[in-house]
């Protein structure tokens, strides 16, 4: 985000964040004087707002504006802060040439639970499963340049125990397209690249799964992999073209480049496809039928301006087949 003015972090430049009476609604709750202006902010779901500057992170108490804790002399980007979903714990990565020091932080104490100097580059997503004490970090190396399309790197997944920070298993993942976190003011030389034009893994009955190049699963304690469905995610040049994966008892179902696949969860086999639909960003479950929405605006990553692609309309899938019970097909809006 771009660097913000005054000093002072003020809740009226974040009054998305909270819910104000009506009669309050350009009340300025309260202010925290910080060393530099802010160069990026995030939210945590304990309502701890963690802010960096060019020489601070601040974690700060988003009701009060009360600094929980400091952390000095340190020049943070957004993406080296990373904080972990479901948990009190939030990571941040230090990178100095081609060493990487990552580091497990309490988010309201700022202590320091665990460490490591084995993982390289920055966190990309997350996903946590508490209740195996597993936690599988996505990373990047040298996931900076300018703000284009084009801009490939090697996914790189470390299966982590949650409360040691000790390596349970890893895999690098095929060189995949990336995002700009922002795209560049006039001058500015290079931004920071994330994967957030893909869906992060998630943790299911044991296993982990994977977007970026189809869709992988792998046991989430060994890191055997048993289902690898290979097809090409995202149309060139745009973010999330595709729709999120859905999960039922039996399958999941994906989206890319115009197919609708149902995948079995216990074998890895495709048990249908459906062909020929168009882009496919959202897809919803009803009562085993599949209905999928076609066409739509996404984000052009050489410049983040919105783009329109694809026939807009909706097509109704029977999930036990894959056929395709009745299309819509929208007038094109126009331009």
């Amino acid at each position: 985000m771009k660097s913000l003015c005054p000093v002072r972090l003020s809740l009226l430049l974040l009054s998305a964040l909270f819910v104000l009476p009506p009669s309050d609604a350009n009340a300025q709750a309260w202010s925290t004087k910080l060393d530099k202006p802010v160069a990026f902010y995030q939210t945590t779901d304990l309502g701890v707002l963690l802010v960096g500057t060019e020489k601070s992170l601040y974690a700060v108490d988003g009701q009060t504006g009360e600094t929980l804790w400091r952390r000095k002399d340190v020049s943070l980007d957004e993406t080296d802060v990373a904080p972990v979903p479901s948990s009190d714990l939030v990571l941040l990565s230090f990178e100095k040439g081609d060493r990487t020091r990552v580091e497990a932080v309490d988010l309201l104490s700022g202590d320091i639970i665990w460490k490591s100097s084995k993982i390289r580059g920055g966190v990309m997503q997350m996903a946590v499963d508490p209740a195996a004490n597993l936690l599988a970090v996505v990373f990047a190396k040298d996931a900076k340049g300018h703000a284009d399309d084009g801009f490939k790197r090697h996914p790189l997944l470390h299966v982590l125990d949650l409360a040691s920070g000790d390596e349970i298993w890893k895999y690098e993942v095929g060189e995949t397209e990336m995002m700009p976190a922002r795209w560049a003011n006039d001058g500015e030389a290079t931004v920071d690249y994330t994967f957030d034009n893909y869906y992060p893994p998630v943790f299911l009955d044991g296993r982990l799964y994977v977007f970026y190049e189809g869709l992988t699963s792998f046991d989430a304690r060994t890191g055997k992999a048993r289902l690898r469905e290979r097809y090409r995610v995202n149309e060139e040049g745009l973010a999330l073209t595709e729709a999120a994966p859905i999960f039922d008892e039996a399958v999941i179902y994906t989206s890319g480049r115009g197919h609708v696949r149902a995948i079995s969860r216990e074998t890895g086999n495709t048990e249908w496809e459906a062909k020929d639909l168009g882009l496919t960003p959202e897809m919803i479950l009803v009562d085993g039928i599949l209905f999928v929405r076609t066409g739509g605006q996404f984000t052009r990553l050489k410049d983040g301006e919105t783009v329109e692609r694809g026939a807009y309309g909706v097509s109704a899938i029977d999930t036990r087949n894959g056929k395709v019970l009745w299309r819509y097909k929208a007038l094109q809006r126009r331009r």
